[in-house]
């Protein structure tokens, strides 16, 4: 776990030691520390000195869980982490981070998770699966105890967007396909009315990849079409306040992602990454979304491997998770920000050369 601004400290780093490390460092050097990194028993901090400042940023290393399969983990506005661990027996366990230990217990059910949200409380809502094409349940949090009940709508995989609403309501976006054809739905929940009836958006091919995304209000679905040669890559903006859809065919590849692509953005300007055959491709946008510059690979930072990052309010809109870069595996994910990203994407872009075309320089 990690403390900003604020002591945080576990018994195998008394607070006494701190403090005199603090004192050491600071006198020992006229009182003009730049930076230190201090490593004990795992744990670390940070500490940044400038124009009389102190800032210092405190990580606890946990201990390893073992005999797990799989997991999914969110955190709440409070800084509080919940995670649900599926061992290898098939058991599920719901877990929370007190701030200074574990709380845990067993969920009634077993399944595959699908996803976990958190409702604008803190509480924990998860979409569990059986066997393929059985009933899918959501158990959520109330009263201390967990609550199940059967979804009234199919899914295909996890959902597409599952996020919290004002008034502890859900939005989820899903999937569904059947042999011949799948089609894109969406919902809200409220935890007085239960699931609205599903309400469907658009159709899309049984073998068609498709990845949602929530941001600034929209909704954006990007999605891959196998055709002869490689793949179209098409992407629909949804506003679902005026429930109207606009399509647009970004240009062809000739390989899938290797994982869900990451959307980034600030201001007007929109970015999407993902890494295929472990080379990093994007394409992006400058005007709020209504054009796109072609999409393209690189290999700058290759071979590469990438992740969203996860916060209270969903995936960051301005950092990218690397799990491996440059063929480095680092023990811990390195954070790269949306601006230097944009630079090299920027900066290694082949513009189109067609007449009139927004891209040409």
């Amino acid at each position: 776990m990690t403390s900003q601004g604020g002591c945080y400290l576990e018994d195998n780093f008394p607070a006494w030691i701190a403090y005199a490390l603090v004192r050491w460092i600071w006198f020992s050097r006229g009182g003009k520390v730049v930076f230190t990194s201090l490593i004990a028993a795992e744990d670390s901090w940070q500490l940044v000195c400038s124009q009389g400042i102190l800032r210092y940023r405190y990580t606890a290393t946990g201990r390893p869980m073992a005999n797990l399969l799989s997991y999914k983990a969110a955190i709440d506005r409070g800084g509080c982490l919940h995670v649900i661990v599926t061992l290898a027996d098939g058991r599920l366990i719901y877990a929370r981070w007190r701030g200074s230990r574990w709380e845990s217990s067993g969920l009634p059910v077993n399944g595959t998770v699908l996803d976990l949200s958190l409702d604008t409380c803190g509480r924990p809502h998860l979409l569990l699966s059986g066997a393929p094409g059985a009933e899918i349940y959501h158990l959520y949090r109330s009263e201390n105890a967990w609550r199940r009940q059967v979804l009234p709508f199919r899914l295909t995989g996890p959902p597409l967007v599952l996020k919290p609403l004002p008034r502890d309501r859900l939005f989820l976006a899903g999937h569904y396909t059947t042999r011949e054809r799948g089609h894109v739905f969406l919902t809200v929940y409220s935890p007085t009315t239960g699931w609205q009836e599903p309400r469907a958006l658009q159709a899309t091919g049984p073998e068609e990849k498709i990845y949602g995304y929530w941001y600034q209000g929209c909704l954006y679905f990007l999605s891959w079409r196998k055709q002869e040669p490689g793949y179209g890559l098409y992407l629909n903006l949804v506003d679902p306040a005026r429930d109207n859809l606009e399509s647009l065919s970004l240009g062809t590849l000739s390989d899938p992602p290797d994982d869900q692509p990451v959307l980034v953005g600030r201001d007007d300007t929109r970015l999407f990454l993902w890494t295929s055959s472990s080379r990093l491709t994007f394409c992006f946008s400058r005007d709020s979304g209504r054009t796109w510059s072609p999409p393209q690979s690189a290999y700058f930072f290759f071979p590469a491997r990438i992740k969203k990052v996860e916060g209270p309010d969903g995936p960051s809109t301005w950092q990218v998770a690397f799990t491996k870069i440059s063929g480095l595996e680092p023990d811990w994910p390195l954070l790269i920000d949306f601006d230097p990203l944009f630079s090299l994407c920027k900066a290694v872009l082949v513009n189109p050369v067609t007449e009139g075309s927004f891209w040409k320089q």
